[in-house]
């Protein structure tokens, strides 16, 4: 007998079975289950750089602030915080107040890490790196800044970030570290 949409009523159905469709979704689990730790490496990597090109950009923005205002710009590195904070001299003559975060100086921009992502070192010119308290840099009105470097680390295991920059320029050049 044939219905009148065309099809034989004795035919079996058109569709998928239980087990197939259980078959897919077990496929499809073990697939997202395979690719799930690599999306979260990448993302932790990205994290990573993205905390350093703000640290980079960030070291742009004070150089241009101590040009335009003609007054000191002192980059403080707070390991014990986890806070990076850029101030400078109020507008006065005096443009060693830069240099001191508790006197009349204006905090131009605060940067806090990321919880994935921890202030490893920082290290200012030729000194040893250091793991705890504060380092601070300073950019000049001439357009140049302290030579420092610092030292990212990541979650995943072994993964850093060292954002070194450049006295003349006042560029943070970013270098993937092994620690």
């Amino acid at each position: 007998m044939t219905l009148a949409t065309g099809n034989d009523a004795r035919s079996p159905g058109r569709g998928f079975t239980l087990i197939e469709l259980s078959i897919a979704v077990f496929i499809i689990a073990i697939i997202i289950a395979v690719t799930i730790p690599s999306f979260v490496r990448s993302y932790n990597a990205e994290v990573l750089n993205a905390t350093g090109r703000t640290i980079a950009t960030s070291c742009e923005f004070a150089k241009l602030n101590a040009v335009l205002h003609q007054e000191k710009v002192g980059y403080f590195i707070d390991m014990e915080r986890q806070t990076i904070w850029l101030t400078q001299a109020a507008s006065t003559n005096d443009t060693d107040t830069a240099d001191d975060p508790s006197g009349e100086s204006t905090v131009l921009k605060s940067i806090p890490m990321p919880n994935r992502i921890v202030l490893a070192s920082a290290q200012l010119g030729e000194l040893m790196p250091e793991t705890k308290g504060q380092v601070q840099a300073t950019f000049y009105p001439n357009g140049t800044c302290d030579a420092f470097a610092v030292t990212l680390r990541g979650v995943e295991k072994g993964s850093g970030l060292e954002v070194v920059v450049d006295p003349v320029t006042c560029r943070g050049m970013l270098w993937p570290v092994k620690l």
